[in-house]
């Protein structure tokens, strides 16, 4: 997994270490180990963790560069998925800057 990837999606989702530890029921060295690249979580985990923050698992395991979900963006034009991915990471000014760019 993608230390530095978890890390900036959950400082750009407001959460501290201590509340995404709260929500996956782990302690919060585990997710400081998770975003230095100390430890690898179990793909269970990574399911986890992807499930809390919104995001794909492949963008966490860097298989894609793209956080939307997949089942967000089936059927979705690229700005669509664009505007989406911004809004679920908070970024409501990429949002709209996405909204009206042209393409």
């Amino acid at each position: 997994m993608r230390g530095e990837r978890l890390k900036r999606i959950r400082e750009e989702s407001h959460l501290t270490q201590d509340e995404l530890a709260e929500v996956l029921g782990v302690g919060v060295l585990q997710i400081n180990r998770y975003e230095n690249g100390k430890t690898e979580p179990n793909g269970d985990m990574v399911a986890a963790i992807a499930k809390a923050l919104h995001i794909s698992s492949d963008y966490l395991l860097g298989l894609t560069d793209d956080p939307t979900p997949l089942t967000l963006s089936g059927g979705l034009s690229t700005k669509e998925r664009a505007v989406l991915s911004a809004l679920r990471r908070g970024e409501s000014v990429q949002a709209i800057k996405a909204i009206v760019a042209d393409e």
